[in-house]
């Protein structure tokens, strides 16, 4: 159970999109250390954690041999979560070597056997998760400061407004350019080309969104903000957004 805003749900779905999205784009060699990052990202965080646990069933994994090539991981959607889980965490315990002891039999060629298995085992389960996180955000509704608490039942989202909830509206920008802010924000916005898919739009937004909602916080969280500014810039744009968010960047650095 966990007392959370809209404002912090868009953090952690930035947070987890971002850790999710580099482990699905590895390679070889970077594999095995990305999806450690990324399952202490899963068990850390309260919400995300408490959503798998309702799906594991330690009986549904078994300990496999390296290099087993996986054609599914299950038929419903709780055997795909809980194989899938238990099968990455014990891969993170006991195996060395992303591609050989992982993603070998997927594809003759080692980048396309490291996508096949990224994408064919470790996609799904992000969907899964991202699904959640989108059902938590609808059930919020629109107020952004609303507090409320989160439990998962059934693996389904109960939303609820928390106990002592209250509304706080920050009215300073702690000593920031407010004008010069939203014409940097609106230069990388209006950079934006079809370069972009449409899910790294969506994360762009979020990000946009992370920077100015803690740029009017009194103190503004830095974690907060530097982890979406690594999330601008981990988006493959065209060099004029690039060097748009440079400019942001450099902004916001300085301001803090």
């Amino acid at each position: 159970m966990k007392n959370i805003d809209k404002k912090q749900l868009k953090i952690i779905s930035m947070e987890f999109r971002t850790i999710a999205n580099r482990l699905i784009t590895c390679n070889h060699q970077t594999g095995m250390a990305l999806l450690k990052k990324f399952l202490a990202y899963i068990d850390e965080n309260e919400i995300i954690s408490d959503y798998i646990k309702e799906y594991v069933k330690p009986e549904d994994f078994e300990p496999v041999e390296r290099s087993t090539a996986f054609y599914s991981m299950g038929n419903t959607k709780q055997e795909e979560i809980s194989y899938t889980y238990q099968y990455l965490k014990y891969a993170a315990d006991n195996f060395h070597d992303f591609y050989y002891d992982m993603t070998l039999n997927y594809a003759r060629d080692t980048n396309d056997s490291v996508k096949e298995f990224c994408n064919r085992i470790i996609l799904p389960f992000v969907n899964y998760i991202e699904g959640y996180l989108t059902e938590i955000g609808i059930k919020m509704g629109y107020d952004e400061d609303v507090k409320y608490v989160i439990n998962v039942s059934g693996g389904v989202a109960q939303v609820n407004v928390a106990n002592d909830n209250g509304t706080v509206n920050a009215t300073q920008n702690n000593g920031i350019d407010a004008t010069q802010l939203e014409s940097l924000i609106s230069k990388v916005m209006e950079s934006v080309t079809d370069d972009l898919s449409p899910d790294e739009k969506e994360q762009l937004n979020d990000y946009i969104e992370v920077i100015k909602q803690e740029i009017r916080n009194t103190p503004p969280r830095k974690g907060f903000i530097n982890t979406a500014i690594r999330g601008l810039q981990a988006l493959n744009g065209t060099a004029q957004f690039s060097a748009a968010v440079v400019e942001l960047t450099e902004f916001v650095s300085k301001a803090l």
